[in-house]
């Protein structure tokens, strides 16, 4: 775990956020922390903006945040705004579900009906061949064709139809899971942001120590999400068929903080090769545009499309030899990840789009690469 240090709160970094500007800046190393004086909590009406706009103000509220109680009134805002669109998208869900379902009740009765009068014609063709005096095979009336050409196209809209419906409540699913996430975060977060606006008023020194608090609070989100990955990697890991040796990076961007060993000390601890490390980032971040779809590093199945502890939506691909890539901070709002656990994707296949899921200060994916549960440098397997 990591051990709270008052020269945290200097960085206004979370969780893998390398202070620079496609993360959130940094206060400079050695710099005093302005007087944590925490932002207004956001109010207002949500609902009455644009998500799409609402989302980029965000996103430049979260850019220019200073502080660590701003950050935090920051990650705030956009859980919130996402939780307004998310409503707005179960509302819709749920009415295409209602839609599909009376579709479905009205060609069920509209076959049955079909199907009755299929089966009276042909009771009716059976008596009149059976009265003839020389009975024989008698061929399909026009009436008989034309209720069985309505009864296969009943049937086949009725197949479509519930097509439509498990594919609705699939994301009607999906969607609800993002709710529960969305708001166990709303709510960790008001309770931060409550305690450093109560310090700041009190003074420095209780609002050096609420900074404190909370950034052990980050710590702890930052622990219990790399657990939990640790697991699903473990039961995602397969040694089968000959090791990938073709990879790519997800998105196209800067590279904002690399593999390796880090200054941040919210960065966990690691053995890497033998040696201890106090603080090792296990994966490369890079900057991309919010909504930029995500590409598969290299073919692979899909073993995980969820949220960590800490609220970010994570995809987990496996690949031959042992090889598991992470991607992480993907939407989980607007357009959620196209691809299934058990799905099998291709090298270059979208699967999910850049976000601002969990604790980061500005869009960006975090992308790992893991072998039978050790991280790899990305950039080392990249043009092998």
């Amino acid at each position: 775990m990591v051990q709270p240090n008052p020269d945290l709160a200097e960085t206004c970094c979370l969780h893998d956020a390398a202070g620079d500007r496609a993360h959130g800046p940094a206060l400079p190393r050695g710099q005093r922390t302005p007087t944590a004086t925490a932002s207004p909590s956001p109010t207002g009406d949500p609902a009455s903006s644009d998500p799409a706009e609402a989302r980029a103000r965000d996103a430049a509220l979260l850019a220019n945040a200073r502080t660590l109680a701003q950050v935090i009134d920051a990650q705030a805002r956009v859980a919130q705004d996402e939780l307004v669109a998310l409503g707005h998208e179960v509302t819709q869900v749920s009415s295409d579900l209602d839609g599909v379902n009376a579709d479905i009740a009205d060609l069920a009765a509209r076959s049955a009906e079909r199907r009755a009068l299929q089966d009276r014609l042909a009771r009716d063709a059976f008596r009149l061949n059976a009265r003839s005096p020389s009975p024989a095979p008698a061929a399909i009336s026009q009436a008989q064709s034309e209720a069985l050409d309505d009864l296969r196209a009943l049937e086949a809209g009725l197949g479509s139809a519930q097509a439509r419906l498990e594919d609705r409540a699939t994301t009607l699913a999906r969607l609800t899971e993002s709710v529960g996430a969305k708001q166990g975060q709303l709510a960790r977060l008001r309770d931060r942001a409550r305690v450093l606006a109560a310090a700041a008023a009190n003074g420095d020194t209780d609002a050096r120590a609420a900074q404190v608090a909370v950034l052990r609070a980050l710590a702890q989100d930052a622990a219990a999400a790399q657990t939990s990955l640790a697991q699903l990697v473990a039961s995602a890991m397969t040694s089968d068929g000959v090791s990938t040796t073709s990879w790519s990076l997800p998105v196209r961007g800067p590279i904002t903080q690399p593999f390796g060993p880090s200054a941040l000390e919210l960065e966990p601890a690691r053995i890497y090769r033998g040696t201890f490390y106090e603080h090792f980032h296990d994966a490369i971040d890079i900057a991309a545009s919010l909504g930029t779809p995500v590409m598969a590093a290299a073919d692979g199945q899909v073993t995980f499309v969820g949220h960590l502890p800490d609220g970010a939506m994570i995809v987990l691909v496996a690949h031959a030899g042992g090889f598991v890539t992470e991607y992480a901070h993907l939407d989980d709002t607007f357009v959620l990840p196209p691809v299934r656990a058990g799905q099998n994707v291709k090298a270059g296949q979208v699967i999910g789009f850049v976000g601002l899921t969990g604790i980061t200060t500005g869009p960006h994916v975090h992308f790992a690469v893991l072998r039978s549960g050790e991280p790899v440098d990305p950039l080392s397997l990249i043009g092998r």
